[in-house]
């Protein structure tokens, strides 16, 4: 199983998941998934499919109305057992989230390989 759609209703065992798990940011870590925010849908796979995770921080520069604004765009990299990776943008700005998300996925599921080889 890659990425997928959340629908709620779906799978009785997905949206009990869903509705349960703890949010970070823009993504939210269940028991047996990690859900994240794509547009208007959340997109989810399953942490037993994950075999590795790491950090990306975009700087991100814009001039607006009032001025140069410049902040960061928090991101973690899933890359899966089929080969494929995915994205999922955590916050703009503060890293909080994004570092809290990244210490609970170390601690609770050790088998996965930490950080960019």
């Amino acid at each position: 199983m890659s990425v997928s759609v959340y629908r709620k209703n779906q799978s009785t065992e997905v949206t009990s998941d869903f509705e349960h798990a703890v949010p970070y940011g823009k993504a939210k870590l269940g028991t047996d998934y990690i859900y994240w925010k794509k547009m208007l849908s959340w997109n989810y796979v399953a942490l037993d499919e994950i075999v590795r995770i790491y950090r990306r921080v975009e700087a991100v520069d814009t001039k607006m109305c009032c001025g140069n604004v410049n902040f960061d765009v928090q991101k973690l990299i899933l890359e899966l057992k089929d080969g494929t990776s995915c994205e999922m943008v955590i916050s703009e700005g503060v890293p909080r989230e994004a570092e809290a998300l990244y210490a609970i996925l170390q601690e609770r599921r050790t088998e996965i390989l930490y950080g960019k080889v």
